[in-house]
């Protein structure tokens, strides 16, 4: 075989592979109150808003690819949009849990629209695709393993997940934990309540913060702004900490850096000797331990 009819052949058969097939299913379930919700895909986004008080409307988008030996797409395709996997238990609704327990769904993606009312417990999940979650009250619980993640005005306790992705993250209502595995972390909160927030590769902003805190970033800046009423634990492998607390603010700080400078613009009472790289001391009297660890960048408390 030439090579010219060597390289038609893997053409065909990348083109073979390549071939979709794509429908559509909806379907609107009735609820009272407030409902729990869990949606996965293995590979596909997951979009869920709030919308009306009584009822959960979903909208799946399928993707199938044909395999390299053939395979009937179509037919495939026809029996997900007619036999979709929504099931509905009283107020338990799942979606997506037979997507990694059939062959049916090998080789298919399904991106999901859900709104859902405001008061829902949520558990979404996706393999790889990024998921949007808005105008939920309830507890969130979010993780994709590889995607970005867009989340706003949600509630308090919510933990944010993704393998590899950035967690966006505004009007957070109180308590958060958030993990990415390389990506950033961008947090606004408006509530009170502790933050855990830890990436392997990418920067850390949290503003509105009035609790406790545990901010951690492999390599990347930890910027925070708000009030420490608990203890705040600020690490960076390789990368600046700002931390903006406020003239009035009452802390005790511990402040570390192996090769950069720390600056404090509040007046510290110093504890032991001065040291350029390693401040320890109270601050309007002392409160909660303050502590930042960099080993490579400077820190700065204003």
């Amino acid at each position: 075989m030439t090579r010219i009819a060597v390289l038609i052949a893997a053409l065909t058969l990348t083109a073979t592979a390549a071939f979709a097939a794509e429908g559509n299913f909806e379907r609107t379930l009735v609820v009272i109150g407030a409902p729990s919700l869990s949606v996965a895909t293995g590979s596909g986004y997951v979009h869920v808003y709030s919308g009306s008080g009584s009822q959960v409307h979903v909208i799946g988008r399928v993707h199938v690819r044909a395999g390299l030996f053939g395979g009937d797409a179509e037919a495939k395709v026809k029996q997900i949009v007619a036999d979709p996997p929504v099931k509905q238990s009283g107020n338990t609704i799942t979606i997506g849990a037979e997507h990694g327990e059939s062959s049916l769904f090998r080789d298919v993606s399904i991106d999901y629209e859900i709104t859902t009312p405001s008061g829902t417990t949520l558990k979404a999940e996706s393999g790889s695709g990024d998921l949007e979650i808005g105008g939920i009250e309830g507890i969130v619980i979010a993780d994709t393993g590889s995607g970005d993640m867009k989340v706003e005005n949600i509630g308090a306790n919510a933990r944010l997940q993704t393998g590899s992705g950035s967690i966006h993250a505004t009007n957070v209502h109180g308590a958060a934990t958030l993990q990415t595995g390389s990506g950033d972390i961008d947090l606004g909160l408006t509530g009170a309540g502790d933050v855990k927030a830890q990436t392997g590769s990418g920067s850390i902003h949290i503003s509105g913060l009035s609790g406790g805190l545990r901010a951690q970033a492999g390599s990347g800046e930890v910027e925070v702004t708000g009030s420490p009423t608990a203890e705040w634990r600020l690490e960076s492998g390789s990368g600046s900490i700002h931390a903006n607390v406020g003239s009035a603010a009452r802390f005790t700080l511990n402040a570390e850096t192996g090769s950069g400078s720390i600056h404090v613009e509040q007046p510290v009472l110093m504890q032991g000797a001065l040291n350029k790289q390693h401040v320890v001391g109270t601050v309007n009297g002392g409160g909660p331990t303050l502590r930042a660890a960099t080993g490579s960048g400077n820190i700065t408390i204003r």
